[in-house]
């Protein structure tokens, strides 16, 4: 929502100039009224003169000229003042944000790399439409790890997100990246993975779409401090939906099984990931999640807007050109 109107951004140059110009003009005719009184004289035999039709033509036109020359000097240094003052456009935006939350949650086990690096190249497109979406990252592996918290700075999450393509798909020189996922004993501790990115969300108290994209071989190679399943209840209590990406390549196995009744019971969807569509039904569902608007903080914009002084100076300064000529003629 926006309300626009007109503002000067020096205001007292237009009431100072006023003044001046109301006293100029007080001195300038005081003046002239002492010199016609001094000057004033008796003409003998002037009535006919004064009856004359050619008189009487010359009289009006110049009082017609003088006129428009005084008019068009008070439009030009009238315009001239506001100009000066710098009128500007105000526009109070009211900009309304969408309160919806997503947390990228990456298995970056071995297996899980090529699949890790086109889910986050997707995701990066998608970020071209957000307005107020805030977008997170952790990884996993035998411990989990922030990339970034939930932030809506989309350059910052458009540079990040590059930084993790190329990093999951094999650049040695971001090595780095996988930095404090090898802190625990084990592989895809998949519960201590999950559990973490639901903890990731912050604004407890406030009504938001909150959802974790959780890709993840689902093999555990180790005991975690939390299992899967205690991590799904930990998402339905906080209100958290988690959509998970599994590999499942050769058919459901109990492990799959597990993973699907804890995504689904937290109100998310299963995909397995030789499910070609899998990543695109991942962006879609969470698109379709209802995200609240809320009204963010107002804010006043200025822009100068010159254009109305420039045109009224254009039209005085035609005038007093014009009407000049035709005196000194």
């Amino acid at each position: 929502m926006e309300l626009s109107g007109l503002d000067l951004k020096y205001p007292a140059v237009l009431f100072l100039g006023v003044l001046l110009a109301l006293a100029v003009a007080f001195l300038v005719h005081r003046r002239i009224s002492r010199r016609s009184a001094r000057a004033a004289a008796a003409v003998a035999n002037s009535t006919g003169l004064t009856q004359l039709p050619e008189y009487r033509r010359a009289l009006r036109l110049h009082r017609i000229r003088m006129a428009v020359l005084a008019l068009s000097a008070v439009l030009l240094g009238g315009a001239a003042l506001v100009g000066a003052a710098r009128p500007l456009d105000t526009t109070v935006d009211k900009p309304q944000t969408r309160s919806r939350d997503i947390m990228l949650c990456l298995d970056i086990s071995g297996s899980m790399a090529a699949y890790d690096a086109t889910l986050v190249a997707t995701f990066k497109t998608l970020v071209k439409s957000f307005q107020g979406e805030r977008i997170g990252l952790v990884i996993f592996n035998s411990s989990a790890a922030t990339v970034f918290p939930l932030t809506d700075d989309y350059d910052f999450i458009n540079d990040e997100l590059d930084t993790a393509t190329k990093a999951l798909s094999g650049d040695p020189e971001l090595d780095s990246f996988f930095a404090g996922t090898f802190n625990g004993r084990g592989t895809s501790l998949i519960g201590d993975g999950l559990a973490t990115c639901v903890s990731s969300f912050d604004k407890v108290d406030l009504q938001r779409a909150r959802s974790v994209v959780f890709a993840t071989d689902n093999h555990l190679a180790g005991r975690p401090i939390i299992d899967v399943d205690e991590a799904g209840e930990l998402a339905k209590a906080k209100g958290v939906r988690v959509y998970g990406l599994n590999p499942e390549e050769d058919g459901p196995d109990d492990e799959a099984v597990q993973m699907r009744q804890v995504v689904t019971g937290t109100g998310g969807q299963y995909y397995a990931m030789n499910d070609q569509s899998a990543i695109k039904g991942i962006v879609d569902s969470v698109q379709a999640q209802e995200a609240t608007l809320i009204d963010a903080a107002s804010r006043s914009l200025y822009s100068d807007n010159p254009k109305l002084p420039i045109a009224l100076a254009g039209i005085g300064l035609l005038g007093v050109v014009g009407a000049s000529r035709r005196w000194a003629s």
